[in-house]
């Protein structure tokens, strides 16, 4: 073990390090050691061309005398004050202290390199030597050539680290690597504009890419939402990296123009990692460019949370005009030319009239002669698929749709709306008296079967309907079954009008509505029974009507709108002469005028065609047909009261009666449409061809396509440009004051991009000055409060030696006020000296309770 004399020692090398053993001491030795002064090659201001700290001006270079007496810059006063160059607890030589990180720090500012078997973890000063240490022991290797080929004048066999081989020098990287990481724009201020412009760049982006997505179909959402929040996060980070790039040159801008405690300074570089650092008072005061570049590192993880929201799912509704397969319309033309002994068949499915037939011959399936007045076919009623599809809209009140109609004319997941021309049967209708004396004489002079005085409250008929005057009859000879007259021989006495259509029988309707709806009927002996109700009468012809419909499909429901009908002329243009017998021989007794007007059965499409509208005209008036009176409760002889056009609450008719049996009957017409089978319907886009059931040829011909308006209601991609462009511009504007305020402290800087990684802290609190502070002895690195409190600046420390003024350092760093205070007048003053200030008195009291 090496030995270590005491002062005035009698041998001659004791001021020379023994050789290689390294140095160990007790605790016991290391307190005996620090008492005692050391010799040693090295001073303290020993100068080489090249530093170890960054922040170290080389001093002068010493006197040769100095050298050549083997003179220790320990030994001065400056150095007793604050013990620096003392060995340290670990064996280190003369001229290192130990810091708090496990770095040995050269005085006399030689490159070197620490290989520590462990690393101390207090914070000890070395103005504070006797305080007891780790026993753990570092071995300090200079960071030059190897001793063997030492060029250093110091250098030699007597040097405390023996023939001990230096580490080799880090692999250094390439050239591309250095000038990009370290010497390129990398470590340039134009890093923190190009990031700036970068988070620019990623919420255009952004916008551009929620803006292609907006209004087409939510495909693939988690997808599309996460690409979003990624162009979200780029442009984010983009910003605020920008902006902590900023704000770190304001904490050195900062930290040199404003004297701040060193807890204010402990929140100033925590500001954007720790949130309990915003809450200081101190910053606010001294530091509000920072705190707010610091606000709005916090802030800026929002546009994360609130951008990717203004994409939505929601509803819309996509519109297609193009033409759609399938549709259909009536043409009445095609009843003309079908012979009921002819079927017709489409897809193998026959086609079927609205009319059932008899004929004047028997066992006429045979016969294919043309008509003639011997041979001849005259309607006998409705077809049965008429009657069904009748009765099925009567009693629901709307038209009866054909099953899939929707996707065979709209297509799957789509509604669609179309409009179609066509001719069809129609009730014209006319209001001729309301109230209960109105119109008498003129329903008399029109032949009217009843009047207002058979009505509430005169009479005794809430609804009275007689539309069976001058019907047809359905037996109009004595005839065989199929309708072959008995005197089949004597055929010159067959009646001339066998089988006429001599008039369309008018509807003649009558109710009675309540005076004020909102009130409840009244009762015959009620004061308000004579003006509780209003009479009223109209009557409606059959007619010829051309109709323009709009038809739309939504979903599985069929909505029919009429938006034009024009009334072309009556289906039968005949007077009805009530109480005059024909006595023609047949049994139907109907007269009227002009008899050249009938339909007769050889006119035979114009009768066929007839016919379809009088099969039609007849399930209207079979419904609607009778009366309901009150004697004094209500009393129903009608089919009326089957469907909707009567009140279930009180049986009068419900609101609107003459527009609801317009209405009525063309709830029949349309349910045509829900049987492709009619003879009467053909394609929309070829009125002359008859439809029949479709297949796969009728659906994919172009021939058949007609103009339609296509809807779908579909989940589709909703984007709010507004809120995004709210978020992103307060981002984005505040990233461009915050880089300003940069680029301003950038210039207080001098240019210079300053970092906070621990070697700049590190070089930042190198001050001499720092280590005569009450630092508290933790491995957990704790700052006394009263250090906490002291106020500190960062600039430049001068540090003169007390015995030699002519040497000195210069380094730039933290340091108490009094010591910057001092600099600034531009005194000379020894490290002792600055001190005598409360710091001074600090330490002395620490000293003595030490």
């Amino acid at each position: 073990m090496m030995e270590h004399p005491t002062e005035g020692s009698p041998n001659p090398s004791a001021s020379l390090p023994q050789q290689p053993q390294q140095a160990q001491f007790s605790y016991a030795q290391r307190s005996q050691h620090l008492q005692q002064p050391q010799q040693s090659p090295y001073s303290q201001n020993s100068h080489t061309p090249e530093t170890w700290s960054p922040i170290v001006t080389p001093p002068p270079a010493p006197h040769p005398a100095a050298l050549s007496s083997g003179q220790n810059s320990a030994n001065s006063s400056f150095n007793s004050s604050y013990n620096l160059g003392l060995n340290n607890e670990n064996g280190a030589p003369p001229g290192y202290s130990s810091v708090g990180l496990g770095i040995s720090a050269q005085r006399a500012n030689h490159r070197r390199g620490l290989s520590s078997d462990t690393l101390p973890l207090s914070q000890e000063s070395p103005g504070f030597m006797d305080t007891p240490r780790t026993p753990y022991q570092s071995h300090d290797y200079l960071l030059g050539t190897p001793p063997s080929r030492s060029t250093h004048r110091f250098q030699s066999d007597y040097s405390p680290y023996g023939q001990q081989s230096p580490p080799s020098p880090p692999r250094r990287r390439g050239k591309a690597w250095d000038f990009f990481f370290h010497k390129g724009w990398m470590n340039s201020s134009w890093i923190m504009y190009a990031l700036l412009i970068l988070g620019i760049i990623f919420a255009v982006s952004h916008h551009v890419f929620y803006s292609g997505l907006a209004g087409k179909p939510a495909d693939d959402q988690l997808k599309m939402i996460r690409f979003g929040t990624l162009l979200s996060y780029l442009s984010k980070s983009s910003l605020v990296s920008a902006v902590i790039f900023a704000y770190r040159q304001q904490i050195w801008a900062t930290v040199k123009r404003k004297n701040l405690r060193l807890r204010g300074i402990d929140n100033l570089f925590a500001a954007v990692d720790d949130l309990t650092a915003l809450a200081s008072w101190e910053l606010v005061k001294k530091a509000r460019v920072a705190l707010a570049l610091a606000v709005l590192v916090w802030l800026y993880p929002l546009t994360v949370i609130l951008t990717p929201a203004t994409l939505t799912v929601g509803p819309l509704t996509e519109t297609l005009v193009t033409q759609c397969n399938g549709v259909r319309t009536l043409n009445f033309e095609s009843e003309k030319t079908k012979n009921w002994r002819d079927a017709i068949r489409i897809n193998d499915f026959p086609l079927i009239s609205l009319s059932l037939w008899n004929s004047s011959l028997g066992a006429s399936s045979e016969v294919r002669t043309p008509f003639n007045e011997t041979f001849f076919d005259y309607w006998t009623g409705t077809s049965l698929q008429t009657n069904l599809y009748s009765t099925l809209s009567a009693y629901s009140d709307k038209a009866v749709k054909r099953d899939d109609v929707s996707i065979e004319v709209c297509g799957a997941g789509w509604n669609c709306s179309y409009v179609i021309e066509f001719t069809a049967p129609g009730y014209k209708c006319e209001q001729l008296a309301r109230g209960r004396d109105d119109n008498t004489a003129k329903l008399s002079d029109m032949k009217a079967p009843f009047n207002t005085k058979d009505l509430l409250p005169d009479g005794k008929y809430g609804y009275v309907a007689h539309t069976t005057l001058g019907e047809y009859s359905s037996v109009q000879i004595d005839a065989h079954p199929g309708g072959a007259p008995t005197n089949l021989t004597d055929k010159d006495k067959w009646p001339k009008n066998i089988g006429a259509f001599r008039t369309e029988p008018v509807l003649w309707i009558g109710h009675s509505d309540l005076a004020d709806p909102s009130k409840p009927m009244p009762k015959k002996d009620d004061d308000r029974w004579l003006s509780g109700f209003v009479p009223t009468i109209f009557r409606c012809e059959h007619y010829f009507t051309h109709y323009k419909v709009q038809f739309n499909h939504t979903l599985s429901d069929q909505a029919i709108k009429v938006l034009n009908r024009t009334y072309l002329r009556p289906v039968v243009d005949t007077k009805f002469e009530p109480g005059v017998d024909a006595n023609d021989g047949t049994r139907d007794n109907t007269t009227a005028t002009p008899e050249s007007n009938y339909v007769m059965p050889l006119d035979t499409e114009n009768y066929r065609l007839t016919a379809a509208y009088h099969s039609l005209g007849t399930q209207l008036r079979y419904y609607i047909n009778g009366s309901i009176s009150f004697e004094p409760s209500a009393i129903a002889n009608t089919e009326a009261l089957k469907t909707q056009l009567i009140n279930k609450t009180n049986y009068l008719v419900v609101s609107d009666f003459q527009q609801r049996i317009q209405k009525f009957y063309e709830n029949i017409v349309f349910s045509l449409f829900g049987n492709p089978q009619f003879l009467v319907l053909t394609w929309a886009a070829s009125p002359n061809e008859r439809a029949g059931r479709a297949n796969s040829s009728t659906a994919n011909d172009p021939r058949l396509l007609h103009p339609c308006t296509k809807t779908r209601t579909t989940g589709a991609y909703m984007y709010n440009a507004r809120d995004l462009w709210l978020v992103y511009s307060f981002a984005v504007v505040t990233a461009i004051a915050g880089v300003f305020f940069g680029a301003l402290a950038l210039v207080e800087n001098n240019h210079h991009v300053r970092d906070i990684r621990v070697s700049s802290i590190v070089a930042a609190t190198r001050a001499p000055c720092l280590q005569d502070l009450p630092w508290t002895k933790s491995q957990w690195g704790e700052v006394p409060p009263e250090i906490r409190e002291m106020q500190m600046g960062y600039g430049m420390v001068v540090e003169k030696h007390a015995d030699d003024p002519t040497q000195q350092n210069i380094m730039y760093g933290f340091a108490p006020v009094e010591v910057l205070e001092t600099r600034t007048t531009g005194r000379a003053y020894t490290m002792a000296s600055s001190l005598k200030s409360p710091l001074h008195g600090m330490v002395a009291r620490f000293k003595g309770r030490r």
